[in-house]
């Protein structure tokens, strides 16, 4: 058995509460690439303490009151006349905090002496990328909404976003857009299109234009600045297909070689993941900056807790977050498939472009459990 393993027994059977495993280089297979918060990239976290909170007047949820800023107006008059009175009205908005938490993960204290590697080190540290996954998740579901939202104010309800509705002009697109690639498709469904130079102009653009519903009304005021793009790497090695003409035989001649490199891309900065279950295939978003956007806080960093019963040993990891989209017109999402996720009016299979539910989270690539390892040791 190993002894970091043998050491935390020792000392569970001394003291209960909160332990950690002792740190040592870990020496096991692992099953798949675990990033960091992609969430984090968009919109930096800044802490905050229980000082600042107040208690929800609904539920014993804190809250964070947000201000907004205020809107002015200017109106030209005459020497002899005086400006429209307009009174100042504040708004706040009060962002929620939730916990994120790994299940309770438990083992016998004989089976960990079975181990040969710090178990339970390895579990802590991995528990820390699944809760990132988890508000990773959030983070997507949050912004799936603000767009959401954006779309049924200028389409009075729910209608399937699709490239069919798309280029027969029944629906309106406030926050989202169809590749061009895909608006070609001759059925609405969930093949992803390559990423192209045409899309990336357009998903740019429309931060800053002035929207329209059919009856002349502003849905979208614009005046806002594209910052930040979120793709999975997958899209984003689509771009090695721009040809020389597009990118230029510089970058064509490096992407050819390394694939696409750089930071930046049509001056955004470029964030991308791995995380293709959470973040899936053909769904690109662009971000303002955090100060247009919303606010991302950490009121409780990553906590790690052990206890040991009698010969069972109990683990548990948790941290206390806020999250909240407060400009809904700050994201704009690009769909590089043909079918609608529009909730209310999915097409069928939508479910491959949506993130993957929370319950499904955690899937390994491995077949062990299954006995697919080979050769198989009994082969010899």
């Amino acid at each position: 058995m190993d002894t970091t393993n043998l050491g935390l027994l020792n000392l569970l059977g001394q003291q209960d509460g909160a332990k950690e495993a002792e740190g040592l280089v870990m020496s096991f297979i692992k099953d798949r690439l675990r990033e960091g918060s992609f969430a984090d990239q968009v919109i930096p976290p800044s802490k905050v303490t229980r000082a600042e909170l107040q208690v929800s007047e609904n539920t014993d949820t804190l809250i964070k009151l947000i201000e907004i800023e205020p809107t002015a107006r200017a109106m030209k008059i005459s020497f002899n006349g005086q400006p429209d009175t307009q009174f100042i009205n504040g708004q706040r908005v009060g962002c929620g905090f939730f916990t994120l938490s790994t299940l309770r993960q438990e083992i016998t204290e004989q089976s960990l002496q079975s181990y040969s590697s710090p178990i339970t080190k390895q579990v802590e540290q991995i528990a820390l990328k699944e809760m990132v996954e988890l508000k990773d998740r959030e983070f997507l579901v949050h912004n799936n909404a603000a767009v959401e939202g954006m779309q049924e104010a200028g389409n009075g309800s729910a209608i399937a976003f699709t490239a069919t509705a798309v280029r027969d002009g029944t629906v309106l697109g406030v926050s989202k857009l169809k590749g061009d690639l895909c608006l070609g498709s001759e059925t609405d469904d969930f093949v992803p299109y390559a990423l192209q130079k045409s899309d990336m102009i357009k998903i740019k653009n429309l931060l800053m234009r002035v929207v329209r519903d059919d009856n002349n009304s502003i849905v979208r005021v614009g005046r806002l600045s594209p910052a930040v793009m979120l793709m999975t790497k997958v899209d984003l090695s689509n771009v090695a297909s721009w040809t020389m003409d597009q990118v230029g035989s510089e970058i064509a001649g490096e992407t050819t070689k390394n694939g696409y490199a750089g930071t930046t891309l049509l001056g955004l900065k470029i964030i991308t993941t791995i995380k293709t279950d959470i973040l899936t295939e053909g769904n690109i978003y662009v971000f303002t900056s955090p100060e247009f956007y919303g606010v991302n806080y950490i009121l409780n960093e990553p906590k790690f807790w052990i206890h040991k019963e009698a010969n069972r040993i109990s683990w548990q990891s948790w941290m206390d977050i806020g999250m909240c989209v407060v400009n809904i017109a700050s994201v704009i999402k690009l769909e590089l498939y043909s079918g609608s996720v529009t909730p209310g009016a999915e097409t069928t299979g939508y479910q491959e472009r949506v993130p993957v539910e929370e319950v499904d989270m955690g899937g390994v690539n491995n077949k062990v459990e299954s006995g697919l390892v080979f050769p198989r040791a009994r082969s010899y």
